[in-house]
């Protein structure tokens, strides 16, 4: 017979191992979460900074002082659309592409590490757990 399981114990722990998750692979990394997010989300193509705004669940004003910075920073870059001159695309350069490899690069070799101490299936379950969180994000 299975376990009972109380939804809100499993959303406890979940939110408990994400957020310390999040804040282990934050210092593990340069570029910093919200521009990894940003540019993570920019690899799939070119989005205003209201719809990256909605997207990361995050103010308008606070999605554009972001993309200030990131421009300054070369990151990404604004662009008006060809079609609707008052639309804005942010679109990732070629030292965004860069910094999202590199930060991808080093968040996996933390995690990679920290592999070695599980056991059996347990990457398995983790790749499992981690598309359904994936789903459950992008809904």
């Amino acid at each position: 017979m299975e376990p009972v399981v109380n939804n809100a114990d499993v959303a406890d722990s979940l939110r408990f191992a994400a957020l310390h998750l999040s804040r282990a692979l934050r210092g593990s990394g340069s570029l910093g979460e919200s521009r990894f997010c940003v540019l993570t989300v920019l690899a799939r193509g070119p989005m205003t900074v209201s719809e990256l705004a909605a997207h990361e669940r995050v103010s308008l004003p606070t999605m554009s002082k972001l993309i200030s910075a990131m421009v300054e920073a070369g990151l990404v870059r604004r662009e008006r659309d060809a079609i609707d001159n008052r639309k804005t695309a942010v679109t990732m350069t070629d030292a965004g592409r860069v910094a999202l490899e590199s930060a991808s690069l080093e968040g996996a070799a933390w995690l990679i590490e920290h592999f070695g101490t599980l056991e059996g299936d347990d990457i398995a379950t983790l790749d499992r757990a981690a598309r359904i969180m994936t789903a459950m994000i992008t809904r």
